[in-house]
């Protein structure tokens, strides 16, 4: 089987997916083959199955405006960064925002991560909110300003690989707003925009091959 139709068996075996009774929305999935760049949510919102992909709600409005303060416009984000999730279904709303997936759902969601990485061996992980920083971090007992605004190198699934992480998005996080985090945020973006795969994707001029 050529590596197109194991994407292609990947994904469709991924929107197919009834693992978890209690997950309320259906698969949502933001896979490009090959990509060298993967971006890990935590889990869609109540609007992205309507739309058919990640972050295309009020989160992911203010998740493009990050990107695109450091050149990086959504529909080209978009098309060279393989978005995945901790978990890929919409877990149903709590008493404050939306219910945080359970160990459960995230362990059963984890073998469609695992593929993509060992698949597509990407260069940079960008995990976005604490559940997905979770999935990279050692020591669960960190605050987001240990994290946030820092680079780090792991073997994820056999691959080695640099993360820079994000905070969630979400109107909902009242970390994004003081003035540290504002700084903190600030200097991830401006990791993310150095980085070498990011710097090659997004920013590497063409060469002029036209004769002279």
């Amino acid at each position: 089987m050529n590596d197109s139709k194991k994407f292609k068996n990947h994904l469709d075996t991924l929107i197919h997916c009834r693992l978890c009774p209690d997950m309320v929305g259906k698969p949502v999935h933001g896979g490009i083959p090959g990509a060298k760049i993967m971006s890990i949510g935590q889990a869609p919102g109540i609007h992205e199955e309507k739309f058919g992909r990640p972050f295309a709600y009020t989160a992911g409005k203010t998740l493009f405006k990050w990107f695109s303060s450091i050149g990086i416009e959504e529909e080209i984000y978009r098309s060279k960064v393989n978005m995945a999730a901790v978990c890929r279904c919409f877990p149903g709303k709590a008493k404050s925002g939306d219910r945080k997936p359970n160990p459960f759902e995230v362990k059963n969601c984890s073998r469609y991560i695992r593929f993509e990485v060992e698949f597509n061996r990407p260069e940079l992980i960008i995990p976005i909110g604490k559940l997905a920083i979770d999935q990279l971090m050692e020591d669960q007992k960190y605050k987001l300003d240990d994290v946030i605004g820092k680079k780090f190198k792991k073997n994820f699934y056999g691959v080695e690989l640099d993360w820079i992480p994000l905070p969630h998005p979400s109107g909902l996080n009242v970390w994004n707003h003081s003035a540290e985090a504002k700084i903190l945020i600030a200097k991830s973006l401006d990791l993310i925009r150095k980085h070498p795969a990011i710097k090659r994707e997004f920013f590497s001029k063409k060469k002029d091959l036209s004769p002279n």
